[in-house]
């Protein structure tokens, strides 16, 4: 090839070498800041395409997931009240089992312990709400939160579930805000016996009828005592105490006057109370179970649907991210090949030099 003064072809093709170098370098030093193989469409229209619908896949899923994420919390709250009556209604056991030990003066204490409990019960189930959802506190109505994911095509869903039944009724919100505990689970804990009114006083009668009680008691005693009474007329005599006993609560027994109760009486009250909490228990358990295979339900799909947004994320990576090791390397690379260039350049515009050097001599 001749030699040139208008025209140096070596330059030109350093300098369009050194472009071509300058925009991959631009390339790859933006994948690695980004850590980006495909940042925008016009890198790559199809990856891009396909990576944002991907997504747009993904958020959705995430909605998903943090609605489930919400029922789960309610359902948890559900379950921390749950486990605090169960709590609250075992140190009421025990204050009652304490209770045959004491003499009638000691009954006072043990009734406010056991007070004490029940208004730690009522606060729980006051506090057992979330996101404006209490499940105990619902009257046994069912409370729609999001357990399930569903996919119809392009569109994703949330279903929802019915979380309620007769199982978690502990209380029914009143309009004006408060709840009533004497009708659902714990209904042997709040309930109030009403007996009617003294007709002398015209002051309700007490919950528990103590001279009433003593009486049926008596009447009991002389039927076993009497070895011509019949196993009917003693079934009887025994169903008029049981009468009695059926009907009291953990309320009644807080709020009756049980000082003048004498031994016997008092062991009869003891165990119709004990039984109304071991019931109250065993419908706070019931309603445990019931909690809890909502929640294996809903943290099933929460654990689903996190699974699906890593297989997402993993998809959309495999398609846009750059291999920062690869991309690394390739700068380094391109670096030598700039400095390179830079030199073929300085020496191709040497040339002219050394033309014009010739007509100096």
């Amino acid at each position: 090839m001749g030699t040139s003064l208008l025209t140096n072809q070596s330059a030109m093709n350093a300098l369009q070498t050194l472009r071509s170098i300058g925009d991959s370098m631009d390339t790859t030093q933006r994948r690695v800041s980004t850590g980006l193989r495909i940042n925008e469409a016009s890198d790559n229209t199809a990856y891009w395409s396909i990576s944002s619908m991907m997504k747009s896949d993904r958020n959705a899923l995430s909605s998903v997931s943090d609605a489930m994420a919400l029922g789960k919390s309610q359902i948890d709250v559900a379950n921390a009240t749950i486990d605090k009556s169960k709590e609250y209604l075992d140190n009421i056991q025990k204050s009652l089992t304490t209770a045959y030990q004491k003499g009638s003066g000691d009954i006072k204490k043990i009734q406010a312990d056991i007070k004490a409990n029940m208004n730690d019960i009522q606060s729980a189930v006051y506090s057992a709400s979330l996101a404006e959802k209490n499940i105990l506190g619902n009257g046994g109505e069912s409370v729609r939160i999001a357990g399930s994911y569903r996919r119809e095509g392009s569109n994703v869903y949330v279903d929802m579930i019915d979380v309620g039944g007769k199982e978690l009724n502990f209380a029914i919100k009143g309009a004006d805000g408060t709840f009533d505990l004497t009708k659902g689970a714990l209904k042997d804990i709040f309930a109030k016996t009403d007996n009617g009114t003294d007709e002398a006083t015209h002051q309700p009668k007490p919950a528990i009828d103590l001279e009433a009680l003593k009486t049926k008691i008596g009447e009991y005693k002389t039927a076993l005592a009497n070895p011509d009474a019949t196993d009917a007329t003693k079934a009887d005599a025994l169903k008029g105490i049981t009468n009695i006993t059926n009907n009291i609560t953990v309320n009644d027994f807080v709020n009756t006057d049980l000082s003048s109760a004498d031994a016997e009486t008092m062991e009869y009250i003891l165990k119709a109370v004990q039984g109304k909490v071991t019931t109250a228990t065993s419908n706070v358990v019931t309603a445990g179970a019931t909690l809890g295979a909502a929640k294996a339900q809903v943290t099933g799909q929460i654990d689903y649907v996190s699974k699906l947004m890593d297989a997402v994320d993993k998809g959309v990576g495999s398609l846009v991210d750059a291999d920062m090791n690869a991309e690394s390397a390739r700068l380094a690379s391109l670096q030598v090949q700039q400095q390179l260039g830079i030199q073929a350049l300085s020496i191709a515009n040497q040339n002219s030099q050394n033309i014009l050097s010739l007509f100096r001599q």
